[in-house]
């Protein structure tokens, strides 16, 4: 995977086999495959329109928090998506995560895995190692939406939080 430019325009000549999977806190989100990557991405398109620049910078300052537990933006997408009619939208392209959201787990669970359990322990630890992260960067980056739902599990069940409403602190 080219990833020279972090913030790259990927549109749908790189994208098929569109699917929605759910909607998120700014708008629906999609999985694809990206046929030059070879994997399965999230596509993540904006319900307010913006400035294709101002989601650049956004997406630039949200790949500072590139960590283990913390979700990878891949680019930015800019195209006519299959499902959604002829306009133009734009969106964020990060890494599928396999397994959904830690709230989809925990209903799966009955609300709660059972006290003392070695996978809750990780889940935390995981999520606490994430926000770690951002907040040890300089300048410190802030999540903001930090609950179940923007928590992030892979095929493994490892936690990523979701990188979409990171803030940037000023010092």
């Amino acid at each position: 995977m080219d990833r020279s430019s972090l913030a790259a325009v990927i549109g749908n000549n790189s994208l098929e086999n569109w699917k929605v999977i759910g909607a998120g806190g700014f708008g629906q989100v999609h999985k694809a495959r990206h046929v030059n990557w070879g994997l399965d991405v999230a596509i993540e398109l904006l319900r307010c329109d913006g400035s294709s620049a101002s989601l650049h910078n956004e997406a630039e300052m949200m790949s500072k928090g590139a960590s283990l537990h913390v979700i990878r933006i891949l680019g930015v997408y800019k195209d006519c998506p299959p499902t959604c009619g002829p306009s133009i939208q734009l969106g964020l392209v990060m890494e599928f995560m396999e397994r959904g959201t830690l709230e989809s787990l925990l209903d799966t669970l009955s609300l709660h895995p059972p006290w003392p359990h070695p996978l809750a322990y990780r889940l935390a630890h995981q999520i606490a190692l994430g926000m770690n992260f951002l907040h040890c960067l300089i300048p410190p980056l802030l999540h903001q939406d930090l609950k179940p739902n923007n928590v992030l599990l892979d095929d493994c069940l490892n936690a990523k939080a979701s990188s979409r409403l990171l803030v940037l602190i000023r010092l």
